[in-house]
């Protein structure tokens, strides 16, 4: 079986459909490097009660000496589009990629890599972006969440 990004994007709406049953923010990731999956987490933020607790930390926390030894090979994939506080640590830890399914309240922060100071403008910093992967998907898993009548879906 070939995998692209559509695979592990059901990987990760596996991951949130995991927190959908916990009553957490129904979103998911998964990490991959070399065609193969790292790690796997989803949002625990209200069950954990730490609202640190969101997928894409906890993957990139799985898999710190990997990122460390494999700069700009790894890709991330999420359900949703990164806050700024998950979109920090990616830019962090040197991602080569990060690809999302949806951002229905456009609180996702991959606008702000136009805007980075100069000292995180630097190419080691950047990452490519691939965005609305499975967004049908993506958007049916989040919008189950009791949480999620709190957003206003954009309408395309």
């Amino acid at each position: 079986m070939q995998k692209n990004d559509e695979y592990f994007m059901r990987e990760a709406i596996k991951e949130a459909q995991k927190a959908l049953e916990t009553g957490d923010f129904p979103i998911g990731s998964v990490l991959v490097y070399d065609d193969e999956i790292v790690a796997r987490a989803h949002n625990t933020s209200y069950s954990d009660k730490n609202r640190l607790a969101h997928a894409e930390i906890k993957v990139l926390n799985q898999s710190q000496d990997l990122l460390e030894k494999h700069k700009g090979e790894i890709v991330l994939y999420t359900t949703y589009e990164p806050c700024p506080m998950c979109f920090g640590s990616a830019v962090l830890m040197k991602l080569k990629r990060v690809v999302s399914g949806i951002d229905i309240d456009q609180s996702g922060c991959f606008g702000l890599l136009n805007h980075l100071p100069p000292f995180w403008n630097k190419d080691k910093f950047k990452f490519e972006v691939t965005k609305g992967v499975l967004a049908d998907e993506c958007k049916e898993v989040f919008l189950k969440g009791h949480m999620a009548s709190d957003y206003v879906v954009e309408s395309k």
